[in-house]
């Protein structure tokens, strides 16, 4: 199982995501029940990791889709976020392509930007 500090390193370095600490634990935790459905499922040690990865960003991260969109450094510190909207989406439609026995689809729910269309008949 990733860390919570690897899982820190993912969303910060790969996505530009800044989640609290605390946020991270419990997300890791939680990816870390579906660990023996990984084993059961054959996943290689890779796949596993990805998908753990996607799985405690999306957890951690799901209130909120902002990334950092640049960063300053040198006396005149600076940092710029972008909120997009459809980043969870692109990232649980990779983590459904990658976790093809659902191992951790109950953990991260379903995507609620995801269309649905109800028809009622009378």
């Amino acid at each position: 199982m990733i860390s919570s500090a690897q899982a820190r390193q993912y969303l910060d370095q790969a996505l530009g995501i800044s989640v609290p600490e605390f946020v991270v634990d419990a997300a890791v935790a939680d990816v870390a029940a579906a660990e023996a459905a990984m084993d059961a499922a054959g996943y290689s040690a890779g796949t596993k990791t990805l998908v753990q990865c996607m799985a405690v960003a999306i957890k951690a991260s799901a209130g909120s889709a902002r990334r950092l969109q640049s960063q300053g450094a040198q006396g005149g510190v600076s940092r710029s976020f972008q909120n997009d909207a459809k980043a969870l989406t692109v990232m649980r439609r990779e983590l459904a392509s990658l976790d093809t026995a659902g191992t951790v689809a109950a953990i991260v729910g379903p995507d609620p930007a995801s269309n649905t269309l109800f028809m009622v008949v009378c």
